[in-house]
């Protein structure tokens, strides 16, 4: 608590000085020292951590985005987050969604009147299975992935296993295929796909905020030491890793549009100054405190002084009373050991 007040009140014994700055080079002409305080504005990229770092908001509305730090620097932002693996998961999703819940303009291969009558039956179509199978071998190329997903299709599919299926998927002889489903079997497809991409696209939603983890060397870290966010956009309803695995990759993509590239806006003054390994100076700041909080850090620090006075004093006092003890305990002795031995006068010579 002592922290801030003692910092503060060093750096006006000394002198600081007040730096504004709204580009990159202007910042880095300015010789900034603890205690100064900036105005900054420009256009910078929200902080994102690696992992086990540790931030002062530990829970941003913007996760994996922490927009109380701002990467600030000359370089092009970063493209948005591309996955090819992503692309696979949402194709078979989107293949299925459209067999399963067709809509009247989709391009099918069943008449209208065909569909008509399946759907009167209470049965659910599948158009294209082949394509459903090809897909998936796609996404779930090795073959611990998706297992449950594989032997419900191998069972729709008449065969004895999911190389013979995919054979024939390959050689075009499930082309033209339908395969009629009761509705809780079409529910149970729905919810396998689902359940069998879920992993892939969160796993490839945590890599890609990572990769977006790698700023050019140089340029600057502002950080707001009470964790307060440096920008005005809007804070989303849900948080990232809230949202179902299949709509995480579209809402991160959505963040880095939003992040990457924002204004943003920070003032404060300067409580630590380093530069990483990177070339990247690191700059806190914390909120430039009111005229009561000025006092209240004026208060703090007199106080801090005169307890500092007074524990210098009262050591001061405590070593005297200690010497003047010892004295004390020594002169004791003496006179005990005057009055158990005493000193006999010489007896005077006779007169001759």
């Amino acid at each position: 608590p002592l922290n801030m007040p003692f910092k503060f009140t060093l750096s006006w014994l000394k002198g600081a000085q007040t730096i504004e700055a709204t580009t990159v080079a202007q910042l880095e002409k300015s010789k900034i020292r603890i205690g100064d305080t900036l105005r900054l504005k420009g256009t910078g990229m929200c902080n994102i951590h690696s992992p086990g770092t540790w931030t002062a908001k530990e829970n941003s509305p913007f996760m994996p985005f922490d927009c109380s730090q701002i990467v600030w620097n000359d370089a092009p932002p970063l493209p948005l987050p591309e996955s090819d693996i992503v692309s696979k998961a949402t194709a078979l999703m989107q293949t299925v969604q459209r067999q399963l819940h067709p809509e009247s303009d989709d391009d099918s291969r069943v008449s209208p009147a065909l569909r008509s009558a399946i759907q009167k039956s209470g049965m659910v179509l599948l158009d294209d299975f082949g394509d459903i199978v090809t897909k998936t071998n796609d996404l779930c190329s090795a073959k611990d992935d998706c297992v449950r997903l594989k032997n419900a299709l191998v069972n729709l599919g008449n065969t004895r296993n999911w190389e013979t299926l995919t054979k024939r998927a390959n050689a075009g002889k499930l082309d033209g295929v339908n395969v009629l489903l009761r509705p809780v079997s079409a529910e149970s497809l729905e919810n396998l796909v689902t359940t069998s991409t879920a992993p892939f696209i969160s796993r490839e939603t945590s890599r890609a905020a990572q990769a977006l983890n790698s700023p050019a060397p140089g340029g600057f870290l502002i950080a707001s030491d009470e964790g307060s966010d440096l920008v005005n956009q809007p804070w989303p309803g849900t948080g990232l890793y809230d949202f179902p695995a299949h709509q995480q990759w579209s809402e991160l993509q959505r963040l880095a549009g939003m992040l990457m590239h924002t204004p943003f806006q920070a003032e404060g003054i300067v409580t630590n100054l380093y530069t990483d390994a990177n070339g990247t100076q690191h700059i806190n700041l914390h909120r430039i405190p009111d005229r009561t909080g000025l006092w209240r850090y004026l208060g703090t620090t007199l106080l801090l002084l005169t307890m500092l006075g007074c524990t210098a004093y009262h050591g001061l006092q405590a070593f005297r009373r200690y010497q003047r003890h010892r004295q004390r305990q020594e002169e004791i002795q003496k006179y005990y050991e005057s009055c158990l031995n005493p000193d006999l006068l010489s007896s005077p010579d006779p007169q001759e």
